[in-house]
């Protein structure tokens, strides 16, 4: 199995949920879409890149404490 780049770029462990900022919803750290040779946003109608469009949903929650500690797949977290 392919390592994922978000490990190994910015350290983020496996499983950790990260949110994606191009289509805002959440997703494990370790997963994702191969296209073209690059790790992209596991959600098939997404262009986010995993490694420069994902944020820790830690970090998301601290600006967002209405926001579940564990987020729910597909559903649309906005920021704003």
């Amino acid at each position: 199995m392919k390592r994922a780049h978000i490990e190994e770029v910015i350290g983020t462990p496996k499983g950790t949920w990260v949110w994606c900022l191009h289509c805002e919803r959440c997703y494990q750290a370790g997963e994702f879409r191969e296209v073209d040779g690059l790790q992209m946003c596991p959600y098939s109608n997404c262009d986010g890149d995993m490694v420069m469009d994902s944020w820790n949903w830690e970090e998301i929650r601290a600006n967002h404490p209405e926001f579940p500690r564990e987020p729910e797949r597909e559903k649309v977290y906005p920021m704003y």
